[in-house]
């Protein structure tokens, strides 16, 4: 009996000692997520912290509707009445007679912004198709101005097919797609409203006599909900049988803005409990780092167009770049690497800064690039290149100066003979006040000596005069 308490003793030391010196990594990546693609990212720089698959084409289901919403808040005017097409009633379609709508019928009139609330709350496919075809005539060309809008956005991997996200084919996007497509669209306080909202009453119409009241399905914005979630600002679910449950959400806590993305949840609850799991990973293990950029000393460029320096570039880092750290990443840790050309054309003007990390445990490796401040200045004379391509160093009087410009070409030669002529100035003013002193003390000794002199004298005569005295008596 005592042997086997030994061995256990012993056994619990050695795995204490292993524990102590390997380290811990539990909270590494957030763990539990049930969706097969994922991305959480900053919502003002768009930086990834955590992800799975987010570059993979999949089915977004509803979540389509952010895209759709935020064309309808850029383009369309919300008072507009918008006229019913049989087209757009999807309830009549055979195959999507089960999906979202609220039974809009052809010639209803119903005002825009009723509609955009409708896709966003109620995900009601048949108000996606009356905003398509109100802004842009048609499904197909409100589908092109969707991947074209998109792709401004820096999406890189989709391709919408319709606007209400129902199963197609060819309608694919990625959890990163939809996360940039989202972190733009919350910068528009009037998506946001729309986004954030979570009953909504549609007013009686033409073919209505009482109002619908509608209410979003996104739990993680109702109170009462157990799936509630601090800060949150609003999301978007969708589900069909290709696409499984997909969900986005965005919320703000302290001085940070996150978006999360999910694709490919299991449940309906699963869905919600990714989201959760991703921003509560990213609340709770990163923090708001200034970027060092002590690197980046101040830089002229500059634009070369048809042959000839047409205008320079003056670089200089940003006062206000951050990005989020890991807490158990140091700081020292992120590689920063410069990007400044010496040349550039009008059109690709983008000096910048890029981190990263080579430790992916924490932190995903590509924190991303960053812009630095650069303002242009067109020359009033083009300078040509000279014809072996040797770009001229000193491009004009107008290039605007830096602290390194002045080091590199040194002081004005009118300054330099100023300031020459003032040394000597004060030379011989300086002379001029020592030799003062010394004339001065000289002076001083002679009179001095002069003084004892003719006391000495004085002295000498008195004495003669009283002896003389003296023999008298």
């Amino acid at each position: 009996m005592h042997r086997q308490i030994l061995k256990l003793l012993c056994t619990v030391t050695v795995l204490a000692m292993i524990f102590a010196v390997i380290p811990v990594s539990a909270y590494a990546m957030p763990e539990g997520i049930t969706a097969g693609a994922y991305v959480l990212m900053d919502a003002a720089t768009g930086q990834v912290l955590a992800e799975k698959n987010m570059d993979q084409q999949l089915f977004p289901a509803s979540i389509t509707k952010i895209m759709t919403v935020l064309l309808a808040v850029e383009n369309a005017n919300p008072d507009t009445v918008v006229t019913v097409s049989a087209d757009a009633t999807i309830m009549d379609k055979p195959d999507y007679s089960d999906s979202m709508h609220i039974a809009l019928t052809a010639g209803e009139n119903i005002r825009m912004e009723d509609l955009m609330y409708a896709a966003m709350i109620e995900s009601a496919n048949d108000a996606a198709n009356c905003i398509a075809e109100s802004v842009s005539g048609s499904v197909e060309a409100f589908a092109e101005l969707m991947n074209k809008r998109a792709a401004e956005l820096g999406a890189k991997n989709t391709h919408f097919t319709n606007p209400h996200g129902l199963p197609d084919d060819n309608h694919l996007t990625t959890a990163f797609d939809m996360a940039q497509i989202t972190r733009y669209a919350i910068t528009n306080e009037k998506f946001v409203k729309l986004f954030s909202t979570v009953i909504y009453e549609i007013p009686p119409d033409n073919k209505k006599s009482e109002v619908l009241t509608i209410s979003s399905g996104f739990s993680m914005m109702k109170g009462a909900d157990p799936h509630y979630y601090e800060g949150i600002i609003g999301g978007k679910t969708g589900y069909t049988r290709p696409a499984g449950y997909t969900g986005v959400a965005a919320a703000r806590r302290g001085d940070k803005t996150l978006v999360a993305v999910v694709l490919g949840s299991t449940t309906g609850n699963d869905r919600f409990s990714d989201l959760k799991t991703l921003l509560d990973y990213g609340f709770d293990n990163f923090t708001k780092t200034p970027i060092t950029t002590t690197e980046v000393k101040p830089t002229v460029s500059k634009v070369v167009e048809n042959g000839s320096v047409v205008a320079t570039v003056a670089i200089s880092p940003a006062s206000d770049m951050y990005y989020l750290r890991h807490t158990s990443v140091a700081e020292e840790d992120v590689l920063l690497q410069i990007n400044i050309n010496d040349t550039y054309s009008w059109y690709d003007i983008d000096p910048s800064i890029t981190l990263s990390i080579s430790d992916g445990t924490y932190m995903y490796p590509n924190i991303g690039t960053f812009a630095l401040t650069h303002t242009e200045k067109q020359l009033t004379n083009p300078i040509p290149i000279t014809s072996d391509n040797t770009i001229p160093s000193d491009v004009s009087e107008e290039t605007p100066a830096t602290n390194s410009d002045t080091e590199n070409k040194g002081m004005p030669t009118a300054l330099k003979v100023f300031l020459i002529i003032l040394a000597v100035i004060l030379i011989l003013l300086g002379a001029f006040v020592l030799l003062f002193f010394i004339s001065n003390a000289r002076r001083r000794k002679r009179d001095k000596l002069r003084r004892l002199k003719r006391q000495e004298m004085y002295e000498q005569s008195r004495r003669e005069l009283m002896t003389s005295r003296r023999k008298d008596q």
